[in-house]
């Protein structure tokens, strides 16, 4: 049986993306980055003033979904990975303001997403782990490292929102009013804005994607995914 697909898409002025897969903690399944992708491109040809990404309350995405591993080949992973891959410098490049609210764990993929976003809204209980490194795989590497100024995140430990640094932007209280100092942006000027402000979490989409690529092409990909979600279980 497939993993179901659940992302509420909230239209409007301001657009709102819930990740509801509570019973997968938000994992980021196939279908549900596409769903994501999808809907993206529909924001992209409307233009709202900003778009929400969020999940609950336990859980803002708990990265990577790996419940279907055993159908897996190193193959159909890659395609995944360079799927999200994809997904995120989407995020990154948008032509509108993007927010992530976390107010749970963020972990893997769905960290990745959070810190491709122009504000990262993170309540103080809210936690961050980046393990892709734990099996060799180069998802959002480079941005991370553009907004924490270095590779202290990386490695799979889990970081609570306090501790880390340039990844968050605020507190999720602070929502309301980022969306209504935005709302007030002279129109004309928001693209300008947004540039500079990226500017300083700046990676070269290309550049990213390509390292990416050649991660996922070293051999037994499947098998170090896997290793890596033993390793997981053994410690739960």
């Amino acid at each position: 049986m497939g993993c179901r697909v659940s992302l509420r898409v909230e239209r409007g002025e301001v657009w709102t993306l819930t990740l509801d897969r509570p019973e997968r903690a938000n994992a980021l399944s196939a279908g549900l980055v596409e769903a994501l992708r999808d809907a993206l491109a529909e924001a992209e040809s409307v233009r709202p003033v900003a778009v929400v990404l969020r999940g609950n309350e336990r859980h803002f995405a708990a990265g990577f979904d790996l419940s279907e591993l055993a159908t897996e080949s190193d193959a159909s992973l890659a395609l995944r990975f360079l799927r999200l891959g994809l997904l995120l410098e989407r995020v990154a490049a948008a032509p509108f303001l993007t927010v992530a609210v976390v107010e749970g764990v963020a972990v893997g993929a769905g960290a990745d997403l959070v810190a491709a976003c122009d504000h990262r809204l993170a309540a103080p209980g809210a936690t961050f782990a980046f393990p892709g490194s734990r099996f060799g795989v180069v998802l959002g590497t480079a941005r991370l490292a553009a907004l924490t100024g270095g590779p202290a995140l990386c490695g799979g430990r889990r970081v609570p929102a306090t501790e880390a640094g340039g990844l968050v932007t605020g507190t999720p209280d602070r929502l309301e009013r980022v969306l209504r100092d935005w709302a007030r942006t002279d129109p004309a000027a928001r693209p300008a804005l947004l540039g500079a402000a990226r500017s300083a979490r700046a990676v070269d989409p290309d550049a990213a994607l390509a390292a990416l690529a050649r991660s996922l092409a070293v051999p037994g990909l499947r098998d170090r995914v896997a290793a890596h979600a033993a390793s997981l279980k053994e410690t739960a």
